[in-house]
Parts: structure tokens; sequence; C-alpha cells
């Protein structure tokens, strides 16, 4: 049998494969956005499918309808995307599922590709929802198979979290073996069962407790955990820092250590956390990004009567903010370890030399050259606009930028500013993913508030800053079919805009000029202006 060297993202995309799963549903954005790029490419082979949705929201309520029709679902998304699916996670917690569903929730410690720095792991025990995360793409492969066959067992959402770390790593792997027949179960329309409301909160909710205590119990059992060794001084390390930590201790003696490998992040197992702190005298927590799993075990010692010295991100004896890179591991370690003599020692300038680079975006960009003019134009016309604009390729002008939230801010933001009572003129800024996915909502309130502002919407042809996954205005439904078309424009009409002037591809700066001193003088109602403009390479 040939092996074949997988990074993280596609193990996890063999082991949904394997899992039987029918449907597989996201919104781009790293990590995750391999996996879902594997599984689509893949669709047609192994008969399951593949939708790109236009938020993450929206992404989970199809996965829940698949789970309730009877076939396996699969949702990839981002720390920032789980916030957008909150509202029907927050439900779906309480209803259950029927057959399983898994989330795989990319984390992004260091920012590389982010906004923020979120650490979406407090969101499981928020939601009272299983979530894991594996120290190797090997055993992601297994934990999503794993993930799928215990989410039906208690019928609860089962989350797993990955860090960009992990999806970069690879393992050599064994091909794919595909279940001879997927999971298919008749659609379950139990009264009430799928309604969430005050006759049954309660029960439900007590239910949720109960599935939580039997994971608890199970966790401490599974093969994902495990103690090694059975020394005073004990290490833990939770995911995918366990294989730095791996690394980092190579060529060590590591006789007088235990070692306790935790990749159940919520809930944690109790009994093997108890067997743990009551072997050790002192423990070095080691995780990403904050100190979830140093605060939670500090919590079950003291339920279990066990306080040995909990040592981490709060005591600064391990680096807090950004990505945990092997040489901060060392640098722990060598305060932590009397005797610390690894093989090799990791240095912060090695590292910084394989530290990926921030996200690439196309050295052509047309937010430059569009916010360039906007600026000189608005100049000439004695205005200092606050140009307010949502995530994506316009972080690749913020030098020219006032404010800069998240996913759709920014037609609220700007009316915040406006509400204000400004002196200048606010607008805001958009590309066509981010006017889709929640744009288009803060466009209906502006225009049912008779809102003044101008709008300026980036139409480059997709999610570029993701890897150009389409949008309706390209009338892709999926990964390869082919949808209706919903354009920008005919939308912004429908919302009430009322001035809508289109820069197209092949117009140039004094086209772009006239319009934007056109649409900057137009001093009421709500207006927008589409620039249809794509990424060009700079030319050498």
């Amino acid at each position: 049998m040939d092996l074949q060297l997988v990074n993280g993202e596609n193990a996890i995309a063999w082991g949904a494969i394997e899992a039987g799963v029918s449907v597989v549903t996201g919104y781009p954005g790293s990590p995750g956005t391999g996996t879902f790029n594997t599984l689509a490419k893949t669709a047609e082979a192994y008969g399951h499918h593949t939708e790109w949705c236009i938020n993450e929201r929206i992404a989970l309520d199809i996965a829940a309808g698949v789970s309730q029709g009877g076939k396996r679902a699969f949702v990839c998304l981002k720390s920032v995307g789980m916030n957008v699916a909150l509202d029907t996670l927050m439900v779906l917690n309480m209803t259950g599922v029927h057959t399983g569903l898994v989330i795989l929730l990319g984390d992004d410690p260091g920012a590389w590709g982010s906004q923020n720095e979120q650490d979406t792991r407090f969101i499981a025990p928020m939601a009272e929802i299983p979530m894991l995360e594996p120290s190797t793409p090997k055993e992601g492969r297994e934990m999503i198979k794993w993930a799928f066959e215990f989410s039906e067992l208690l019928r609860t959402v089962v989350i797993i979290r990955i860090t960009r770390s992990f999806s970069l790593s690879e393992n050599l792997l064994s091909p794919i073996s595909v279940p001879e027949t997927k999971l298919s179960l008749s659609p379950d329309r139990e009264p009430m069962r799928w309604i969430s409301g005050p006759s049954n909160t309660m029960e439900n909710h007590r239910q949720v407790h109960h599935k939580i205590q039997q994971a608890t119990k199970q966790f401490s059992h599974l093969p994902f955990n495990k103690i090694e060794g059975s020394g005073s001084k004990g290490i833990l390390a939770g995911g995918f820092t366990y294989s730095k930590l791996t690394e980092a201790l190579s060529g060590t003696d590591t006789s007088d250590l235990s070692i306790l490998k935790l990749s159940t992040l919520y809930p944690l197992p109790k009994d093997l956390l108890t067997q743990f702190l009551d072997q050790c005298q002192e423990i070095l927590v080691l995780e990403e990004v904050d100190p979830y799993l140093e605060d939670a075990i500090k919590t079950v010692g003291y339920d279990a009567g066990h306080t040995p010295k909990i040592l981490g991100k709060r005591t600064t004896d391990v680096n807090w903010e950004g990505e945990l890179f092997r040489w901060h591991i060392q640098q722990a370690l060598d305060a932590y370890l009397p005797d610390f003599s690894p093989s090799q020692y990791y240095t912060q300038d090695e590292w910084e030399k394989e530290k990926p680079a921030r996200k690439s975006y196309c050295a052509g960009c047309p937010y430059i050259e569009i916010l360039t003019i906007l600026r000189q134009v608005a100049e000439d016309l004695g205005q200092n606009p606050f140009l307010s604009a949502d995530p994506g390729c316009a972080i690749t002008a913020a030098h020219l930028l006032d404010t800069k939230l998240c996913m759709g801010s920014a037609i609220g933001a700007a009316t915040g500013l406006q509400k204000a009572g400004i002196d200048e003129p606010a607008i805001a800024i958009f590309g066509d993913s981010a006017f889709y996915h929640s744009g288009l909502n803060a466009l209906v309130h502006a225009s049912a508030t008779k809102l003044n502002l101008l709008t300026i919407v980036l139409d480059n042809g997709g999610a570029v800053t993701t890897g150009g996954q389409s949008t309706p205005n390209n009338a892709l439904s999926s990964f390869n079919d082919v949808g209706t078309s919903i354009g920008i424009v005919d939308l912004a009409s429908s919302c009430g805009v009322e001035f809508i002037w289109i820069i197209k591809e092949d117009d140039d700066a004094e086209k772009m000029s006239n319009i934007f001193r056109e649409a900057l003088t137009v001093d009421t109602g709500l207006n927008m202006v589409v620039v249809q403009k794509s990424c060009k390479p700079i030319e050498e």
C-alpha cells in the first residue's frame, strides 16, 4: 500500500469522505478552505455535494436541514465565521441533531490572515457542545470519522478545531478507504423535536447537560487523550501544541516528566485530568491562544482536591499573544526543566524565517487605485470623507481608510459616524463577497431609515482574498454547478438606492475621477458606485 504525504486540511477531508459525508457547506476563510476545496474537487468521485454559501449562518442552517433529512453534514468555517453562525448553533445545541453534523472550525493564532486573534475554544462551553482538536493530520483523519459517530450517539453537533500550523503539517497516510454505503435515515419529524421555544427549552437544556455528562465520562477513555510518564513535573499540551512539544523535547530526558496529550477541549476528561493532577506537583500548560485550559484545569483540580502549581500564560511562563512556536515552547521548557537539553534548539531568528507571510494580496489590487483616486477627487472638492470598509482586500489600502471592523460593518459604521454629527461625509466601502455576506442587510436598513450615504462596492469577481470563490453575481451555486446570477446593481436598485454609477474594467483614471466627482457632489439619498475591476498583476 503506497503512502502519501498529506497535510492537515487534506487529512480532515479524507476523514470526512471515509465517514460517508453527504453534504458539505461553508464560507471561505483560512484555515479550513483547503479542506472544503479538497472535498469539492472529489465530490463527483465520492458522491457528496459541496456548496459555498454567502455566509456562515446559512451554511450551518443548510447543514441542520441535511441532518434532519437523514444525511451526514459537514460545515467548514473559520474563527470569525463562527460568530456569524452562533445564532443557529445556540439553537441546535438545544434541538440536537438527527444524523451526524460536524463543524470544522479554523482558528488563526497570530492572525496571519484574520482581522483578530480569536480563541473560539470558549464557544464550546458556552454552547455546551463537544469540541476536539487533533494533534496530527493522521489523528485528524480518524477524529473526523469518530466525530460523526459521536454526533449521532449523543445527537449533538461536534466541533473539530484546527489551527494554521496544523493545516500545514504533514503525515504519511494510506489511501482513502471509501465506505460501501453512506448513512441514510428517514427524515426526523418527531413533534417539537426541531422547535425550540419556551415550552421545551428547560427540558432541552436538561438533556444538553446530560449529554455533556456522558461525554465527560467517555472522553477520559478516548485514544485521542493520554498520559505519558509518571513524574512529578507535568506538561499539558492541548491539540496541535502536542506535536510542537514533541519536537521541542526531542533528545532531552523525559523520564521524570508526566505529559498529558489533551485533544478533547470540551468537555474536559475529568477522570483523566484528576489522575494527572494527582501525580504532578506542578504543571506547565501549553496551548494557543488564550489560557483556556490553564483556567479550566484549575476548576477540575479544585473540585477534586488536587491543586498543584499551574504555570502558563497567566503566570507569564508561556507566551500569550500570537502563535506558539517551538522556540516559545523551548523557552518555557528551559525555565521549567532544570536539565533541559534537547538535540536541537529552535531560535527566534530561525523561526522568523519559517513564519508564514501575512496573507498575500494581489499586487495589482484595485482597492489602492480606487481609494487613491477617491481621496484625490475628494481633496479637490474640499472634502475629507471618513472611509469605512469591510475586511478583505481593502486591507491593502489600510493607510487610506479610517475604519475597518468586520464583515458587513462598513455601512453601519458609516451610519454611526454620520449620526455622531461629524462635519465630513462618511463613505462605506466593501467587496462583492462582503455585499452578499451581510452588507445587503445593512443596505436595506440604510434605505429604510432614509440615510444619505455613498457606498462603493468593488465587484472584482468573487472572494478574491480567500481564493477567488464565486459569489451570486457570478451565477455559481456550488463548486461546479451553474446557478442563477443575482446582480449587485439589481439588488441595490430594489433596496431603494437612488443613483448607481458603474465603473467598468477598461475605464481609466480620468473616467473614474469623473464618476467619483459626480457621486461626491450628490449630497442626498442612498447612492452607490459599483467598481467592476478585477485584480491585475503589476507589470515589472
